[in-house]
């Protein structure tokens, strides 16, 4: 072989190599990148601001490369947006985007159930995202106060029982989920749908009685009362705090005007991406999982053996999963003033958090199953693939043989780049719900809101304009502080 050949072979194994060395830098970068919300987003500056309606613009006109969201996060796009027209107090507009991620939500979990078993082997994060049960649950809270913005008592009456009726199904659709599951070839003994304490939203109740109220309906307002009552009674890991003090003197009868006021604080829980390690025996797998303390170590939490019939041992993977944290709120008090005047303190009525990670039961341990068979049927065929391509490549020798060899880790990267926890989930619902309910004279008054951290230190001030609150009228003034 000349010079010139020799020379115009190594730049054909240079080509060879430099391209393999770019996959392998482009499978591990999107192995690394999160898929909590597809990064980082200009509108999150704006809602830090309290610049709630230039975010939902911002994200609504957003198009092509300048979205956040791709085809399959169109349920986070009308999410995210719905609940900035909210806090932007733009009633219609909200519950226009609202009404659609609802849709899409029933839409594409009707969709995930059909096809369950022939997408047993693919990650969620490749498929439409259906919301999680909370995010479902909470669009009705939420248009239900559009609706009242708007003076519809009907309105707000539907969505109410819109809450209701799912509470009353959750257990039943995510059980459907899981038997279609179970009909999957690739499924490893019996898939089941979790269990949930949350089937009564104290929340949800209180809406109800004041709309009743409002409504001239007195029996059926008592009803609600006595069933928020309920819900603390049953749910005690949901409601692990007091009901509010002065529940019975909403349905007292007064010649004053009543003032009710919600507050809305924190922020709903994220994602986070915890570490499986596989290792595979005969016909069964042992799955630990490691998370980090305090001090920044891994720990081992969990050790499981799953019986998986027909695998070898000697086998070793690696998988994700995510877990749904919550994020302390940094407020600790929320003090309303009447004409400048302290009125008294908003009380804690539901923890929406508390409600995501309740909830998020459900398709947990589903999402867990799915992870680990997906990982060592995926992983097992993959390394049988490697093993022979090292073997072929073992009696070229030379450049074949390490082409096969970085070839086998451009293998290893694509697999582990699929095999990243699905984080998804919107971004701007609150954490807790305060509640309380003043009562005035007739008359024109100027109500203040103010919410203060552990320490007393004043977080943020919001002033409503002066108004004339009449007797026997419905007022709903609602605060938010995403602190």
């Amino acid at each position: 072989m000349n010079e010139a050949e020799k020379d115009k072979l190594k730049l054909i194994i240079n080509k060879k190599l430099l391209t393999l060395l770019l996959i392998i830098f482009l499978l591990a970068s999107a192995s690394c990148r999160t898929t909590r919300n597809i990064g980082f987003l200009e509108s999150d500056g704006l809602v830090a601001s309290r610049e709630f309606l230039a975010a939902a613009e911002g994200l609504k006109h957003a198009t092509g490369r300048a979205s956040q969201y791709r085809d399959k996060d169109q349920v986070l796009r009308f999410l995210d947006i719905g609940m900035l027209f909210h806090f932007a107090g733009k009633p219609e507009q909200s519950i226009a985007f609202l009404n659609e991620a609802e849709r899409l939500i029933e839409e594409n979990f009707t969709r995930s159930i059909t096809n369950a078993a022939a997408s047993f082997l693919v990650n969620d994060y490749q498929l439409e995202y259906f919301g999680e049960a909370f995010e479902d649950l909470y669009i009705n809270i939420f248009k239900a106060i559009d609706f009242m913005r708007l003076g519809s008592f009907d309105g707000a009456f539907v969505e109410i029982r819109r809450l209701t009726d799912k509470l009353n199904l959750l257990e039943d659709r995510y059980g459907n989920l899981a038997r279609s599951m179970n009909t999957s070839e690739d499924a490893q003994g019996t898939i089941r749908a979790g269990r949930t304490e949350f089937h009564n939203s104290a929340l949800a109740r209180y809406l109800g009685v004041l709309l009743y109220r409002a409504d001239g309906r007195r029996d059926s307002a008592a009803i609600d009362l006595a069933m928020l009552r309920q819900a603390f009674r049953d749910q005690p890991n949901i409601y692990n705090f007091p009901a509010p003090k002065n529940l019975d003197k909403m349905l007292e009868r007064t010649d004053n005007a009543r003032i009710n006021i919600i507050g809305f604080t924190g922020q709903s829980p994220i994602k986070r991406a915890s570490t499986l390690r596989i290792t595979t025996l005969e016909n069964l797998i042992l799955i630990t999982q490691e998370r980090e303390d305090d001090f920044g170590r891994m720990i081992l939490t969990d050790l499981t053996p799953i019986p998986f019939h027909g695998v070898a041992g000697g086998y070793n993977f690696r998988a994700q999963v995510p877990e749904m944290i919550k994020r302390p709120s940094s407020v600790s008090r929320i003090q309303i003033l009447i004409n400048g005047v302290p009125a008294g303190d908003l009380e804690l009525l539901e923890k929406l958090d508390s409600v995501a990670v309740e909830t998020f039961k459900l398709n947990q341990g589903m999402i867990l199953f799915k992870t680990i068979v997906r990982t060592v049927t995926k992983g097992v065929l993959t390394r049988r693939a490697r093993s022979a391509a090292s073997a072929a490549a073992a009696n070229a020798g030379g450049v074949a043989q390490l082409l096969s060899f970085l070839g086998g880790i451009a293998l290893g990267v694509a697999v582990d780049a699929t095999e990243q926890a699905d984080l998804r989930s919107a971004r701007y619902f609150p954490g807790q719900a305060y509640v309380g309910e003043f009562w005035v004279e007739p008359g024109e008054h100027i109500v203040t809101v103010e919410f203060f951290d552990r320490l007393n230190r004043l977080l943020y001030r919001e002033t409503f304009p002066a108004r004339n609150y009449i007797h026997g009228e419905l007022y709903i003034l609602t605060s938010y502080n995403l602190q």
